[in-house]
């Protein structure tokens, strides 16, 4: 169903006149307690927001409506993050090396997001999910400390951030992939999120110049980024309160548990 229809499902909804206006305000209101989790996640991490939310969200939305949202909402996350924090990014690594590679992935992820069919989509997406998550599980757990791995070679570094680009490009969740090149190379957590951040508010501004030359980011679409801006606000209040608390390696096993549990709910 795409979102215009469930535009008019939620208009009804409002006057109660039938149960699909009632199932459409709860779809709603679920959205926008995963909305507020992912992205209180993401302000802690500065990254994994949209590939949390779209995991959840594709049961109650397509992939089609919702990622030109996800984009806006991602936007408005680290454009916060940036202007409170900009003076912890390294826009040496920024510019020279992350920006270049992902850049190149992008336009390859859109191109397979015009062409691919959606249950494709939401199969390899599950799967894609699933693979990293156990992988990172599987590195912090038995592994020791990740943050005093070495450094990525520039080849490899290249390979994680232009795969990054491309699945950013098709599901506008490249997050967890570019963030493992970070992790390699950024050890100061503040560094590692104002820096994503700054890559996202870049990203994220060419994927929706994009979707609106496309007409894949609709009024419709901004009917229900606007929606969701309450839930999204007391993510980020959260977020910021938590960030300077939580420690990381906790933090990490946690996000990654729930992306392993997001990716099995989408296959079965």
């Amino acid at each position: 169903m795409n979102v215009r229809r469930r535009r008019d499902r939620f208009a009804v909804a409002r006057g109660g006149r039938n149960n699909a206006g009632m199932v459409m305000v709860a779809e709603i209101l679920i959205l926008e307690a995963i909305i507020f989790v992912a992205f209180m996640v993401n302000t802690v991490a500065g990254f994994a927001g949209s590939i949390i939310a779209l995991a959840l969200g594709v049961h109650l939305f397509s992939i089609e409506s919702l990622v030109p949202v996800l984009v806006v909402i991602n936007l408005v996350v680290s454009i916060y993050i940036v202007a409170i924090h900009h003076e912890a990014i390294d826009r040496r690594l920024l510019f020279r090396e992350i920006i270049p590679a992902t850049g190149l992935g992008i336009p390859l992820g859109l191109v397979l997001f015009n062409v691919a069919r959606t249950d494709t989509l939401k199969v390899a997406f599950g799967i894609f999910v699933i693979a990293f998550s156990l992988l990172e599980l599987f590195i912090i757990l038995f592994s020791g400390d990740p943050s005093s791995r070495k450094p990525l070679s520039k080849p490899r570094s290249f390979l994680w951030l232009f795969s990054g680009g491309v699945i950013h490009g098709l599901y506008a969740s490249g997050g967890p992939l570019i963030a493992y090149y970070a992790g390699r190379n950024i050890p100061d957590k503040r560094v590692f999120r104002s820096t994503l951040c700054a890559m996202w508010v870049i990203l994220n501004t060419v994927i929706l110049v994009s979707d609106i030359a496309t007409r894949k980011f609709t009024a419709e679409s901004l009917w229900l980024a606007t929606l969701m801006l309450p839930a999204l606000a007391l993510g980020i209040a959260l977020g910021e309160w938590l960030h300077p608390r939580i420690p990381e390696r906790s933090f990490r096993i946690l996000v990654y548990s729930l992306l392993v549990a997001a990716g099995v709910s989408i296959l079965f």
